[in-house]
């Protein structure tokens, strides 16, 4: 077994980079990079790739690639999980959705201003995003996301 999955998104599975952020996963992905970049960044990565054309190119590069048939990122998210540990591998909110870094905790001060006065005053942990400054609390949303992304992969109990 591998020590981490680290997957590279190509630019038509930007959808399912994020989810498999939220996940915990180190998935890279740009939306404006050709495919001589994206078969470089991709080098030590798993290659997701919707473009068949891309996904011969990296095979016969030596990378490894899947192809992803659907269009749909529920569907994207089951196939990746068909064929790798995500269950086993998956740690839950460690990683910026945005931007693919790690997350870091913060003391409660640090946040001040930077999220809504209510959540501020209602909650007590955060995380936040070293490279973007996107701030993380355990809201709401986290359940939404549990309950939607735990019907695909058995990460929580739902």
């Amino acid at each position: 077994m591998e020590d981490e999955l680290k997957f590279f998104c190509d630019r038509m599975l930007g959808k399912l980079a994020k989810k498999l952020r939220i996940l915990g996963f180190d998935a890279e992905y740009y939306a404006d990079i050709g495919e001589d970049e994206i078969l470089e960044k991709s080098k030590g990565r798993i290659l997701l790739t919707r473009d068949k054309i891309l996904y011969r190119k990296a095979l016969k590069r030596g990378l490894r690639a899947f192809y992803i048939k659907s269009d749909k990122w529920r569907s994207q998210l089951k196939a990746v999980s068909n064929l790798f540990p995500i269950e086993e591998n998956a740690k839950p909110f460690t990683r910026c959705s945005v931007c693919n870094t790690p997350l870091k905790d913060v003391e409660k001060e640090e946040v001040r201003g930077k999220v809504p006065e209510y959540v501020y005053m209602t909650h007590e942990q955060f995380k936040i995003c070293p490279k973007c400054g996107k701030v993380y609390w355990k809201g709401s949303h986290m359940e939404l996301i549990r309950k939607d992304m735990g019907k695909l992969v058995k990460v929580w109990k739902v």
